[in-house]
């Protein structure tokens, strides 16, 4: 993220203790899955910083549950690179490699399926590790939109037509930031289920919406240069421009603006859950599942992102441009 452009979260910086164990170790399953085949893509995946991402979004996760999300970060940024050259672009293909992948929500895959899909399997199966049926279905169900979002994004640049709206763009990002199954993940690293009666309540709802809504607005300032660098349209930066004639630093004033009024209802809605869970009447057991929810999901999801995005080399200008980036996925494509 640009260091000229600050926003200011409300919540304090935290890591998993078992942060450098974790770190020292992340490349191994990569690796042995076949998603990182060479010692310049490990160098570039661990410029990346996945590791430290996981930490700040689990901050009390460690040993196999660390892992298990330091898995899951490394995951998902190698399945977005997939989609950075022509097959995000094309939505037919698009289709055809996340069906591949959502394959794995309904049972074992077959050993022609691709490497990526692999991959999501074994992250999948150690997710559903302890949860319930009914928790293994809404994150099913979460799974499913972030898919289909990927196709929704190769169908506007397909038919080049970047979208004209920031609140079209932003339901489509929605999905595809990835914060949702993100989130999920924390219940599972915490051992704890939000009961659904207060997960489907209004103040629980926005709280969640705040969480991906600032995620995708930091990811999409992290990200500017990079997608100006490869010509992709689809950046709220760029779609503000659009839509209001706007500068480029009106445009990222008003996303300042935005995080910010987010942030300040987040506030306030944190204040109303004793009065929720007050509501649904609450067992001790089920209100300390909610605080870890508010506190190791919602929270450090926010300020982990910020963290993150400020040290993470991915989004460096020389990250994914030109002849070494198109290098890079001829060979991660190699591994379908």
């Amino acid at each position: 993220m640009p260091q000229d452009v600050d926003f200011h979260i409300p919540f304090p910086s935290r890591r998993s203790p078992d942060f450098e164990r974790a770190r020292a170790d992340h490349l191994s399953w990569p690796r042995a899955l076949g998603l990182i085949g060479t010692e310049a893509a490990a160098e570039r995946h661990s410029r990346g910083g996945y590791a430290d991402l996981a930490a700040r979004f689990y901050p009390s996760a460690t040993g196999a549950d660390l892992d298990l999300g330091v898995d899951l970060m490394s995951w998902f940024f190698l399945f977005d690179d997939l989609f950075d050259g022509p097959r995000g672009e094309d939505p037919q293909e698009t289709r055809k490699l996340t069906d591949a992948v959502a394959a794995a929500l309904d049972g074992p895959l077959p050993t022609s399926a691709p490497p990526i899909a692999h991959g999501f399997a074994d992250v999948w199966r150690r997710t559903c590790q302890g949860m319930s049926a009914a928790w293994r279905a809404r994150s099913a169900r979460h799974w499913r939109n972030y898919f289909s979002g990927y196709v929704d994004e190769a169908v506007s640049r397909h038919l080049n037509t970047p979208y004209d709206s920031a609140g079209h763009y932003l339901a489509m990002r929605r999905q595809t930031i990835g914060v949702q199954p993100t989130v999920d993940l924390a219940e599972r690293t915490c051992h704890c289920e939000v009961p659904q009666r207060v997960f489907d309540s209004a103040v629980l709802f926005a709280m969640l919406q705040i969480a991906i809504d600032t995620n995708l607005i930091l990811n999409d300032i992290a990200s500017l240069e990079k997608e100006e660098a490869r010509g992709e349209l689809n950046n709220m930066v760029f779609i503000l421009m659009r839509e209001h004639g706007w500068t480029r630093g009106r445009s990222i004033a008003h996303m300042q603006d935005g995080v910010r009024t987010r942030l300040e209802q987040f506030l306030l809605l944190e204040a109303c859950l004793p009065k929720v869970y007050d509501t649904f009447e609450l067992t001790a057991r089920e209100r300390e599942s909610a605080e870890k929810y508010r506190m190791d999901g919602l929270r450090s999801v926010i300020r982990g992102s910020y963290d993150w995005h400020r040290s993470s080399g991915r989004y460096a200008a020389d990250y994914a441009i030109a002849a070494s980036y198109q290098g890079y996925l001829e060979e991660l494509g190699s591994t379908l």
